[in-house]
């Protein structure tokens, strides 16, 4: 008879271990989830920062962001962040101030394209 309790007890505390490893591992996915997101964030923002430099003509801002852009970009859109970090810094050693060359911005806002289903889906 002694048996029957300490059986309840031991399927008691197999039950709550179990329950316990479950819940460690959604813990760890979501905060995978969470650091995912947060970089994507960081992207997003730093593309709109990007973008908006150029557009206005603040060449150090501009620089700056692109720089993270594409430290942060993900491996389909490092060629296109490449792009823009390179026009960038010709522009800027051509004194550019206004950053007014086409190419950079068309490569700039072919970026921004590129990220609008990651930054923006809808």
């Amino acid at each position: 008879m002694r048996s029957a309790p300490l059986l309840l007890l031991t399927a008691a505390l197999l039950t709550l271990l179990s329950g316990c490893a479950e819940l460690d591992t959604r813990v760890d996915e979501l905060r995978t989830e969470t650091e995912e997101l947060t970089d994507r964030a960081r992207f997003c923002l730093a593309i709109t920062r990007a973008t908006t430099a150029i557009e206005s003509g603040s060449p150090a801002t501009a620089q700056e962001a692109a720089d993270e852009v594409l430290a942060q970009a993900p491996d389909d859109l490092e060629p296109q962040a490449r792009q823009v970090v390179d026009l960038l810094s010709v522009a800027i050693a051509e004194d550019d101030a206004e950053l007014r060359d086409p190419a950079l911005r068309a490569a700039a806002e072919e970026l921004r394209a590129r990220t609008v289903e990651l930054c923006d889906p809808r």
